[in-house]
């Protein structure tokens, strides 16, 4: 086993003057380096905020994550975000936009801005660098945030609902376009996702949450064939299958709560 990220009984209460809300309840899970997990469950249960966590963006209640046996902070390098919304400033070319992230860390030295650049050039970007976001289609700017993403050199990338500003075609052809550079660049990935064909054409593993307070449901591991690109995975009878899986899963739990 080569493990990357410990998460263990991990809980989250969120309390105001008069009360207490539990968001999150015995959360236990290990990822592997290089695995793609995904995650899925109803509507506002909580699966943003495993991910901020993660980040540590805000601390648990109770329990403890480590990222390479280390405690994840706003300080550290070992995880960077990836969000719905490319977050491209509009007055910077796309060049400057990728070297954003390295200025936000101090580590905008040259050494990384060419490990940068070599990265959007291997990925179609090079003759986009002078260019400016608004002269980009939706999908091109998403590439151009996950290059920026990569460029940090985190152990871990988080993906918040990255497809889901743009058109279905588009989606489609970005999910193909960003599991080929995780995969190539051997990254550790978790998705967050409303999109269950989503999250099984793109995961090794699907993490499937209950209502709030959420909890662990199941675990799929999902096996398809090495060669197959997102794409081809949705037309398999596999992914049919487990999508019906999944679906009554996350349908129960709507009905538990009705």
């Amino acid at each position: 086993m080569n493990k990357l990220v410990s998460i263990e009984n991990l809980s989250l209460i969120y309390q105001s003057i008069d009360s207490e809300t539990t968001a999150l309840k015995n959360i236990n899970l290990e990822i592997e380096k290089e695995e793609f997990i995904a995650i899925v469950g109803p509507s506002g249960c909580g699966k943003t905020t495993i991910l901020s966590l993660i980040a540590g963006l805000i601390k648990p209640t109770t329990g403890e994550i480590k990222i390479l046996d280390k405690v994840p902070n706003l300080k550290s390098n070992l995880c960077a975000y990836m969000f719905q919304r490319d977050n491209l400033l509009p007055w910077r070319t796309i060049e400057k936009n990728i070297y954003f992230g390295l200025e936000l860390k101090h580590k905008n030295t040259k050494d990384n801005q060419q490990y940068a650049l070599n990265l959007a050039e291997k990925y179609g970007l090079k003759d986009f660098l002078k260019k400016h976001p608004n002269e980009l289609s939706g999908g091109m700017r998403q590439r151009v945030a996950l290059i920026r993403t990569l460029s940090l050199k985190p152990e871990l990338l988080l993906l918040d609902e990255p497809f889901s500003a743009l058109d279905y075609q588009t989606r489609l052809k970005l999910c193909d376009d960003i599991f080929k550079i995780i995969k190539n660049e051997k990254k550790t990935a978790i998705l967050v996702t409303h999109d269950i064909q989503e999250a099984i054409s793109m995961a090794d593993r699907i993490i499937v949450l209950t209502a709030r307070p959420a909890e662990i449901k199941a675990i799929h591991k999902l096996e398809f064939k090495p060669d197959l690109t997102p794409f081809n995975r949705r037309n398999t009878e596999e992914a049919k299958q487990m999508f019906d899986i999944i679906w009554q899963e996350i349908q129960n739990e709507k009905d538990d709560k009705l």
